[in-house]
């Protein structure tokens, strides 16, 4: 192509053609010149890159235990890239506890106290939020929501000063207001995971006691608990969201052996889980060997499973909620330097260019 054809073509229409290529090719584009990084930071792109389908989600896998280091997994083109996190303070190990709408919530605790930042590891901008008024010890469950309209964000925090599930209180973040408040308790007894799903507005995450579900309207700020219970010998199991509706990927165990990984879809009338699709036994057994555990992130219809704990080369799968397939990942391109402790945890994120801290 000639080049000489490329600069003297108007700025609008450079902006049709870039609307139309993938963010990895745009995230290469910005580093061309500072005429260029500026056309894809204006607010005339931004608003028009606003309109775009999703393309994710992408995955980020930590390589290390003080979490300041990974790559980035992209399932569309099933390649890696190798995206830095934001320059977070070195003396604090900020970890991520949930995600949305393009954005990560990392958590740090120092001297006893919670600290959170948000991220956007596209356009490497971030943001430490101000101190919640009631800082809890202990984290039971984190969300996140994102009006996509209006770029807006909340962050939920569930938590207590106790080792108990008696009095967990709640604090939401307003990112238009950039202040905490304090409101409902979560409902007496339960025991939720710390990470949340967004299904229509809601937050939901899975208890293992009482077994099933607790929820958090967004827009009534109140608590709910949902009794769903669970197959018998379930292990390693993640709720996810998937076209508004809620899935579950998990283990069965026989004995001590993790014998199907299966996927089931939450049936919300009679409210009980329902096997939709059960992983090939031989690619159950290639994935897991003789291991019994593994873990699972995923959202917008892409799972992504593998063993954490910092294993080397241990086999990654993913898993595609809407055309029910398995696919095996392809091993991080990062240099073994960097891969020394293996993949340690990850995190789904959907990238956009968009969306502001």
């Amino acid at each position: 192509m000639d080049s000489l054809l490329w600069s003297t073509l108007p700025e609008h229409l450079l902006e049709r053609v870039l609307l139309r290529l993938p963010l990895p090719s745009l995230l290469k584009f910005r580093t061309v010149c500072r005429a260029w990084r500026s056309l894809l930071c204006s607010d005339g792109f931004l608003e028009s890159y606003s309109s775009i389908s999703p393309q994710g989600p992408w995955f980020f896998m930590f390589t290390n235990h003080d979490y300041k280091d990974g790559s980035t997994f992209n399932p569309i083109s099933n390649t890696w890239h190798h995206i830095p996190l934001p320059s977070f303070p070195v003396n604090e190990r900020y970890i991520p506890v949930a995600a949305a709408g393009g954005l990560i919530c990392f958590c740090a605790s120092t001297d006893g106290q919670k600290n959170f930042a948000v991220c956007n590891l596209i356009t490497a901008t971030w943001r430490k939020l101000p101190p919640m008024n009631n800082n809890p010890t202990y984290l039971e469950t984190v969300g996140m929501v994102v009006d996509k309209g209006t770029g807006l964000y909340k962050v939920v925090v569930a938590g207590n000063h106790e080792i108990s599930v008696d009095d967990i209180t709640t604090e939401v973040y307003e990112s238009g207001l950039d202040t905490w408040r304090m409101t409902s308790s979560m409902p007496r007894g339960a025991d939720p995971l710390l990470g949340t799903i967004t299904c229509n507005g809601v937050l939901y995450s899975w208890c293992c006691d009482p077994d099933g579900l607790v929820a958090y309207d967004t827009y009534k700020d109140t608590w709910s608990l949902i009794q769903t219970p669970t197959p018998d010998s379930l292990v390693s199991n993640t709720i996810l969201e998937s076209r508004g509706r809620i899935m579950m990927v998990g283990g069965l165990q026989e004995g001590n052996i993790t014998s199907a990984i299966c996927v089931w879809l939450l049936n919300v009338e009679r409210m009980e889980w329902v096997e939709v699709d059960k992983m090939p036994e031989s690619l159950c057994q290639e994935f897991l060997g003789d291991r019994t555990y593994f873990m699972c992130v995923g959202t917008n219809d892409v799972v992504l499973l593998y063993i954490g704990g910092g294993l080397r080369d241990m086999p990654m799968l993913l898993y595609d909620l809407a055309e029910r397939q398995w696919s095996r990942v392809p091993d991080c391109t990062l240099p073994d330097e960097r891969l020394i402790d293996g993949l340690i945890d990850g995190i789904s994120f959907e990238p956009r260019l968009d969306i502001l801290v």
